[in-house]
């Protein structure tokens, strides 16, 4: 059985995992008013993939014996300065779902709760892969500049981005 700590904490990182979500969808929308699908592409898979970390975490908590919450979304931005400032934000974002993600590990060393302890660790590595994922992108921004070609080709390269 789960600590209620950690069960109030994991439905927190539910609705991180969701509002994460639509913050992607927000912008995959946002580069494909711009032109740009295959940034789009990116963005709608990324958005996919914070879904499946949230239903990771929330039929976790059912296989465990506890009913989720079904949290609200909060509003994402509509409309980004730059393309630089969607990969900033992008890995803000990640940054504060792996600050959460330890604390909650955390908090799992602190109750005890070596369940919710071993299953974490699946996101621990993830949190990896997604902050090292923008740290590139916007390396590669670093490289060759936001002019109309090397956004082109930053598009074309993101497009290509399998499931």
């Amino acid at each position: 059985m789960l600590k209620p700590k950690v069960i109030d904490a994991l439905n927190k990182q539910i609705k991180m995992e969701a509002d994460a979500s639509q913050f992607y969808l927000a912008a995959a929308a946002w580069c494909e008013d711009k032109g740009f699908s295959g940034m789009a592409h990116f963005f709608y898979l990324q958005s996919e993939e914070e879904r499946e970390h949230m239903m990771k975490i929330f039929k976790f908590l059912l296989v465990t014996g506890t009913r989720p919450e079904t949290p609200a979304v909060d509003q994402p931005p509509m409309d980004f300065p730059s393309f630089r400032s969607v990969f900033e934000k992008s890995l803000q974002h990640e940054q504060n779902v792996t600050k959460t993600i330890h604390g909650i590990v955390d908090l799992c060393l602190a109750e005890k709760d070596h369940a919710a302890f071993h299953f974490l660790q699946w996101f621990v590595e993830e949190q990896i892969e997604e902050e090292n994922l923008f740290r590139t992108i916007l390396d590669k921004l670093d490289l060759i500049g936001e002019d109309g070609k090397s956004l082109y080709w930053l598009d074309k390269e993101l497009g290509e981005r399998k499931e």
